[in-house]
């Protein structure tokens, strides 16, 4: 039947809204509202229909065979009568028995939205865009850009009838959101324009025009490297979407990137602090050595090895004085057992104290072409917020970025990076190194390494160990055993050092030509030369014995200094002093005690670097003057300074979680826990994996009611470290606790994870049993019963029951809908890849790809 509408009642009648971004939703302004919950679906879906149809106006015909496909003719048609009734009493709940709607009208055969009273949010969002687009204000292309206030229709997402409406939407916000970008770019708003083109990659990375704008940002800024990174990126999406390569205004910006005028130079670094101060005396017996050293043939690393004592750090120091003067740039950093095995610490050090010479522009340009190693360097910024990658991609990105700075610096002269105590850095440090030797040896770049280490600081079994051999096989490092000295070396140091007559053989013979210990027993008294003591036993007591005759104050400033770990800046000494020393020392007090204690050749004056910024510091002469200092303190003592220099640090440098873990662990402080788990959480982040699961060791044993939980996140490091084995004890811990407390989604979620753990470990069958153990009930939690339902998916794939593990992945389904945010994506994302799975294994092909790509959307939300 026509229905037709008299002015007087087009006036009268309320404005209809039909919401589809954001899910479906209708609104009137004015007159009742509208029916929340409608009688029947299908009235509903052919509203929704005739709102995503062009003119919004439909043939019954094309209504019925989108609605009621599989129903015979008479049926569609009684179902169409029906569901046009529903729909216009849901529209307009007010409307008189055989009244016409105002608002979905019948004109013969065509079905339509009376465009008079029906105002819908996609036509206006479409209207705004093109009007914006046209006049390319900014202003314009934002506003038009707020309407589009979410995805069109996201419960019909896979809807065919939706299709169309949905795709033509999408790529007009793309091409509103390509014209900001073009006009941020336009105004020199770099960073905006940058922002707004990487909005638009994240759902389309083969949007060619979206590279162009980012390689174009970056070159106004002088980035070269990241618009050579950007056309990268764009080539990989182009070929691996369309199967094509960079058009020619793409390939002009990435010549133009290569080509472009080199970015200022950086700059040279200064005579780093270790070396600054001049050398106590003449190096004796080490000019082969010296020679060797200062050869630029051989390998990209040497290795400095040798007893403790023998001078390794000494002969790295002359040799690094001898290569500055000559024009080589030196950058030293080193490893410190007292502050843990911090990420990358060794290359942080160097680097940082580089860095630190910098202005604030020069590090500003530093942290925009070298993002990733904002990871690791606090003089470019905290750790930065990227798109998650991949533990592998991630630390390559890093490493390549450390490579690209130091790089720089060699195209303008030689470099020498001196690594001190390598032993006592983490095994990131020493994968950088590798990776570096790598790249110079590949590239001839003039730059090279010179580690001081222990060997018997690096046990059998230690990756450390494993990575020094590696670089040895490869020809990338050569290894220099530092010896004792001769005796007519040894002589001439004691001499150097005043002592005279029959002390300097005596000397000779107690020292075995350790030059740490020659020098030790020369500045010892008579009473300890006299006593024959052998030479490392004697370096102790007459470390001992200097110790002894400090006032009470040097003393106990000595003390305070040697829980640091070696140095300290001297404003968080002075804090220790005046807050941490009981009875407490004044500034005054505590300057006098340290000018006493630099006197007595125990300590010295050095610049450190704390946060990435230069400071005046103190330090130990040598570390075994430390090491004996520390070792003479009680237990008591011990805790009493650590938790002194905790409470420092806490209130200077709050955010310094790998040295406060120290610090309060070794005061058994109860704070110990929060920062061992944030110290974990910190190389966890940055992939220093071997940190992480050293930190989560030691906080497990600290913890008494949360252990469990620290487990599951131990775990999760194990795992990425392929140890699986030890992931499963781990988790069977953490299971065995939960259960024991009757926590039973953590119990269920734990279960899950030791499944999957023991998958990968090759034992199904102990994982299907885990599981049956410890299933899920009605009240669980969508996470746990979505991760146990996969879990037992993966189990029955390995085993060859392909039916079994897609019932079981399809059983997740229900559960992962329920879990909000990028966890339930994740979850989603994997729900369908395990269909997948099962079904390509059981030959199922076509089913297969239809799950994969079911699995693209989430796991890119992911």
């Amino acid at each position: 039947m026509d229905e037709q509408q008299t002015d007087s009642s087009l006036s009268a009648t309320p404005l209809l809204r039909l919401h589809l971004f954001g899910g479906f939703a209708v609104t009137r302004d004015g007159g009742p509202a509208p029916a929340d919950r409608w009688s029947r679906p299908s009235a509903r879906t052919l509203v929704k229909l005739l709102a995503v149809t062009p003119d919004h106006q439909l043939h019954r015909e094309q209504a019925m065979d989108v609605c009621w496909p599989d129903a015979d003719r008479h049926s569609a048609t009684g179902s169409l009568r029906v569901a046009l009734h529903a729909a216009r009493r849901a529209l307009e709940p007010e409307l008189a028995p055989r009244a016409s709607s105002s608002y979905l009208i019948s004109d013969g055969a065509l079905l339509r939205l009376d465009p008079a009273t029906v105002r819908i949010d996609a036509d206006e969002a479409e209207s705004a865009a093109r009007a914006a687009l046209a006049s390319g204000e900014p202003g314009e292309l934002a506003a038009a850009l707020d309407l589009f206030s979410g995805e069109l229709l996201p419960e019909d997402r896979y809807a065919d009838w939706a299709q169309a409406r949905r795709e033509r939407l999408v790529a007009l916000r793309e091409e509103v959101l390509l014209a900001q970008a073009a006009a941020h770019l336009a105004q020199g708003s770099h960073a905006e324009a940058v922002a707004t083109a990487e909005r638009i990659l994240v759902s389309s990375p083969a949007e060619e025009a979206a590279h162009r704008i980012l390689m174009e940002a970056y070159l106004r800024q002088r980035l070269r490297r990241l618009a050579v990174r950007q056309y990268h990126a764009c080539r990989a999406a182009l070929d691996a979407d369309l199967g094509v390569r960079p058009g020619p205004e793409t390939e002009r910006l990435h010549r133009l990137a290569l080509t472009d005028s080199p970015a200022p130079a950086v700059t040279a670094p200064t005579l780093p602090a270790p070396l600054r101060a001049p050398a106590e005396g003449p190096l004796r017996g080490r000019d082969n050595v010296l020679l060797r050293l200062l050869t630029p043939a051989g390998p990209p690393v040497t290795l400095l090895t040798g007893e403790a004592g023998v001078g390794k750090t000494s002969l790295a120091g002359e040799a690094a004085r001898r290569a500055a003067a000559d024009g080589t740039a030196v950058l030293w950093g080193g490893g410190h057992d007292a502050e843990g095995h911090t990420p990358y610490g060794a290359f942080a050090e160097a680097l940082d104290g580089w860095l630190a010479e910098w202005d604030a522009g020069q590090r500003a340009h530093a942290g925009a072409e070298y993002p990733e190693l904002a990871a690791f360097l606090p003089s470019l910024g905290r750790v930065r917020a990227g798109r998650e990658r991949g533990p592998e991609e991630e630390r390559d990105l890093l490493f390549r970025a450390t490579y690209g700075l130091l790089g720089e610096l060699a195209a303008q002269q030689p470099v020498l990076v001196v690594l001190d105590d390598l032993h006592a850095a983490d095994e990131g440090s020493y994968q950088l190194l590798s990776h570096l030797a790598r790249r110079v040896a590949a590239g001839g770049t003039a730059l090279r390494f010179l580690a001081t280490y222990r060997e018997e600081e690096l046990p059998e079994g230690d990756p450390r160990r494993s990575a020094v051999a590696a670089l040895l096989r490869g020809r990338l490092a050569a290894r220099e055993e530092v010896a004792r000295l001769d005796r007519e070396a040894c002589l001439a140091v004691v001499r150097d050092a005043g002592a005279s007559g029959d002390r300097v053989d005596r000397v000779w013979e107690l020292s075995l030509g350790n030059p740490l210990f020659a020098l030790e027993l020369a500045h010892g008294s008579t009473e300890s030369v006299a006593a024959g003591r052998q030479a490392p036993d004697g370096v102790r007591e007459l470390v001992g014995e200097r110790l002894g005759r400090l006032d009470r104050d040097t003393r106990r400033v000595v003390e305070a200094l040697s829980v640091t770990g070696g140095e300290s800046a001297l404003a968080e000494l002075l804090d220790v002093a005046a807050h941490g020393l009981r009875p407490a020392l004044d500034a005054d007090a505590a300057a006098d005690a340290l000018e006493r204690a630099i006197a007595a050749s125990l300590i010295e004056e050095r610049q450190v670097v704390v946060a990435g910024r230069a400071q005046e510091g103190l330090a130990f002469r040598h570390p075994l003057v430390r090491l004996t200092c520390y070792e003479q303190l009680t237990a008591v003592r011990r805790r009493q300074l650590h938790a002194a220099f905790a409470q420092t640090v806490l209130r200077r440098r709050p955010d310094a979680v790998d040295t406060l873990a120290s610090h309060f662990a070794r005061a058994d402080d109860p704070r110990a826990a929060e920062y061992l788990r944030r110290a974990a959480e910190r190389a966890a982040a940055v992939y220093a994996n071997d940190t992480a699961d050293r930190y989560y060791r030691d906080l497990v044993a600290r913890l008494d009611v949360d252990a469990a939980r620290a487990r599951l996140a131990h775990a999760q490091v194990l795992r990425r470290m392929g140890q699986f084995a030890a992931a499963a004890e781990v988790l069977r811990r953490a299971l065995c606790e939960f259960a024991r407390r009757g926590d039973h989604d953590d119990t269920v979620l734990a279960a899950a994870r030791l499944a999957e753990t023991l998958v990968k470990a090759e034992d199904a069958e102990a994982a299907l049993r885990v599981l049956a153990a410890h299933p899920p009930a009605e009240d669980t939690a969508p996470e746990p019963t979505a991760s146990h339902h996969l879990a037992r998916a993966v189990a029955l794939g390995v085993q060859g029951r392909y039916a079994d593990g897609y019932a079981a992945a399809r059983q997740a389904l229900a559960p992962t809908l329920r879990v909000p945010g990028v966890t339930g994506q994740g979850l989603l994302a994997r729900c369908h890849c395990g269909q997948a799975t099962n079904l390509a294994l059981a030959g199922r092909f076509n089913e297969a790809r239809e799950a994969a790509d079911l699995a693209l959307a989430p796991a890119r939300a992911y």
